[in-house]
């Protein structure tokens, strides 16, 4: 994670956290209906949408292929040798087809909606982070980075420091 743009988006967006943190702090329990944030910096003004982390999946989407282990790779082999020579790489060999099936559903999904993608696995595993981070009283949190393909990055900021006076003046301060 890049703790100092993380630091910077939770600087920008410090007004609208201010509210999420409070509205954070009044859920005495942890439920579905506990408000989450989604941090949109794939453009130049980053924006803050409030949800309720059970409906998570309505602001980023959930994609079936990008969690399965041949994926995985082949989005490890990406960030390494480039788009097409990964894909050259695997449309060959012998899970040329079962990529070949995995790639046109991925492109699909990636074609309908515009919204940010991540697995399954990541949907959970966040649920999952906000369970924890409220135990702890934070607020949970995630970032959508640019990047092709953008990159996801959940973190949490402590209810605490988000609802003191001008907690975003020092970027120092920032946990």
């Amino acid at each position: 994670m890049d703790r100092k743009r993380i630091q910077e988006l939770v600087k920008q967006c410090s007004t609208g956290l201010f509210d999420l943190a409070c509205a954070v702090s009044g859920h005495p329990e942890w439920d579905l209906n506990l408000p989450v944030g989604v941090i949109d910096a794939r453009h130049d003004k980053p924006r803050l949408t409030v949800t309720p982390v059970g409906t998570i999946n309505s602001v980023l989407r959930a994609s079936a292929t990008i969690g399965t282990p041949l994926m995985q790779r082949f989005f490890e082999r990406f960030s390494e040798v480039g788009l097409d020579a990964a894909r050259d790489e695997f449309s060959s060999g012998a899970d040329a087809d079962a990529f070949k099936d995995l790639w046109e559903t991925y492109l699909e999904e990636r074609r309908s909606g515009g919204q940010a993608m991540w697995s399954v696995e990541d949907a959970t595993d966040f649920v999952m982070h906000s369970r924890a981070s409220h135990h702890d009283r934070e607020v949970a949190l995630v970032a959508i980075l640019p990047g092709d393909p953008h990159a996801i990055c959940t973190f949490s900021v402590p209810i605490q420091f988000l609802t003191q006076p001008g907690p975003a003046e020092d970027q120092n301060n920032v946990p």
